[in-house]
């Protein structure tokens, strides 16, 4: 698949109300203020008011937001620690 071959991502955020993502694959949460996605490294939490997704195009993963945006925050992913990992530090 494509989706695997995308090695860079672009964020453009303009005048703080219009943002373009490239790369992302699965949109999390959509509220009005607040937008979780997955993308191709990682998850991005964008924060705001009256917050919109416009556009969001499959073949080319890119996602277009709008509204007030305040924030926006890049999430690693949490790897799992067995239970005795734990226990045995």
């Amino acid at each position: 698949m494509e989706n695997k071959e995308i090695k860079e991502q672009t964020i453009i955020l303009k005048n703080r109300q219009n943002l373009n993502i490239s790369g992302t694959n699965k949109i999390i949460s959509l509220k009005p203020d607040l937008i979780q996605l997955n993308t191709v490294f990682g998850g991005i939490v964008i924060s705001g008011e009256n917050l919109e997704l416009i556009k969001l195009e499959n073949n080319t993963l890119q996602a277009e937001i709008t509204g007030n945006i305040n924030s926006i925050k890049f999430v690693e992913a949490k790897t799992k620690t067995s239970f005795f990992r734990k226990i045995f530090k």
